[in-house]
C-alpha cells in the first residue's frame, strides 16, 4: 500500500518510522548478512551461524527486510531482491559503502540533532560529535577511511557521466579545483588526449593522486581555493560549492573570476534542486546542512551566486548521474 492510499495517521507513522529502514539495512550490511546472500539463497540457521547472530532477532530483522523488498523469503530460505543486491560490495551501482556511513553514529548523530540547525542555522554535526565534520573524520579513521572510499566510488561514477555530457574539444587546458586524488581529471584527460590538466587541492590530498598514467599532461599544484586558484581554459569544481555557505562560495568564485578570460568557462558540478524539489535532492540539501552548515542549490540560487561575483550562468547541462554541470563565464 502506498502513502496516497493510507489513512493520514498511518501515513505519518510510515514517514516517522523511516529510521527503522536505515537501521535494518545498516545492521544487515554491517553484520555481513547481505554479503552471505551474494551467490545463493541461505537458511536462517546458516546465516545466524556464519554471521554469529541471534537467530530469533535475525529472523525478525529479515522479516522486516522482506517487507521493504530487500530480501525474499521462501520457507526457511532467504535471498536478495534486485534492490537488495545494490547493498553488495563491488557491484555496479553499489550502495554498500554509503549504507555503512549513513547508518553509523556520526551521520545519525548529526541528523538526530537537526533541531539545532533549525534553531540556529548552524551545522548539526559539531554540537553532536564534538568536532567539525572533516576534522572528526581526520581524528577517526574508522569513519574517515570508508568516507574517502565512498567519495572515490561516487566520483568514479560521476566522472564518466560528466565526460559523456560535456564537450571539451574547444579547450586546451582544464583545472580541477578541489580535485582530490584526480579521478575526475584523469577521466577527462583520458577521453580528451589534446587537453592538459592541473590538479589543485591541499598537499595532504594530492599526494595520493591517481594521475601517473597521464603525468606528462598534468601539473599538480597545492593550495587553498580560499586564497587563489590556478588559471586554465576550463575551471572545474565538483562537489565543492555545496560544502560552503554563500559567503564562502563567493570568495571561491571571485578567485575563479580573477584568472578567467572572456573565452574561459567555469564548470560547477553539483546537484541542482528542482522546483518542486524531489525527495533525493531535498534530502541531500538538508544532509549538507546537518553535516556542514552548507546546502545544495536551485538554479536561481546558483544564478544569484554567479551574478554576485561578476559572472553569468550560460546553461545547465544534465548528466546521467544526479550531478548537473552549471556552465558559467564572464
Amino acid at each position: 500500500m502506498n502513502q496516497s492510499t493510507l489513512p493520514p495517521q498511518a501515513c505519518i507513522w510510515q514517514l516517522a518510522l523511516g529510521f527503522a529502514n536505515t537501521a535494518v539495512l545498516h545492521a544487515l550490511v554491517k553484520t555481513g548478512v547481505i554479503e552471505q546472500l551474494r551467490e545463493q539463497a541461505r537458511s536462517l540457521a546458516e546465516l545466524a551461524r556464519v554471521c554469529k547472530l541471534d537467530a530469533d532477532v535475525l529472523y525478525r530483522t529479515l522479516r522486516f527486510a522482506s517487507a521493504i523488498d530487500v530480501v525474499t523469503q521462501d520457507g526457511d530460505s532467504y535471498a536478495l531482491t534486485d534492490t537488495g543486491r545494490l547493498l553488495l560490495k563491488d557491484v555496479p551501482g553499489s550502495l554498500y559503502m554509503g549504507m555503512l556511513l549513513i547508518g553509523s553514529k556520526p551521520w545519525q548523530g548529526a541528523w538526530n540533532n537537526l533541531a539545532h540547525a533549525l534553531a540556529t542555522g548552524e551545522d548539526a554535526f559539531k554540537p553532536a560529535m564534538g568536532a567539525d565534520f572533516f576534522e572528526f573524520l581526520d581524528q577517526h579513521p574508522e569513519y574517515g577511511t570508508p568516507y574517502n572510499r565512498w567519495m572515490t566510488i561516487s566520483t568514479t561514477i560521476a566522472a564518466r557521466a560528466i565526460v559523456d555530457a560535456y564537450d571539451f574539444t574547444p579547450y586546451r587546458s582544464v583545472c580541477d579545483i578541489g580535485g582530490g586524488q584526480g579521478i575526475l581529471l584523469k577521466t577527462i584527460l583520458t577521453a580528451n588526449p589534446h587537453l592538459r590538466g592541473v590538479l589543485y587541492d591541499q598537499d595532504s590530498v594530492v599526494k595520493n593522486h591517481v594521475l601517473a598514467e597521464v603525468a606528462q599532461r598534468v601539473e599538480i599544484q597545492t593550495g587553498s581555493f580560499f586564497e587563489r586558484v590556478p588559471a586554465a581554459d576550463v575551471l572545474m569544481m565538483k562537489s565543492v560549492l555545496h560544502d560552503w555557505n554563500d559567503e564562502k562560495c563567493q570568495v571561491i568564485l571571485r578567485h575563479c573570476r580573477e584568472v578567467m578570460q572572456p573565452a574561459s568557462r567555469l564548470l560547477i558540478i553539483d546537484m541542482v534542486i528542482a522546483s518542486p524539489a524531489d525527495p533525493i535532492g531535498a534530502f541531500y540539501d538538508l544532509h549538507m546542512q546537518a553535516l556542514l552548515g552548507a546546502r545544495e542549490r536551485t538554479e536561481d540560487e546558483f544564478l544569484r551566486l554567479l551574478n554576485a561575483t561578476g559572472m553569468k550562468l550560460n546553461r545547465i547541462i544534465p548528466t546521467s548521474s544526479p550531478m548537473k554541470i552549471i556552465e558559467a563565464s564572464l
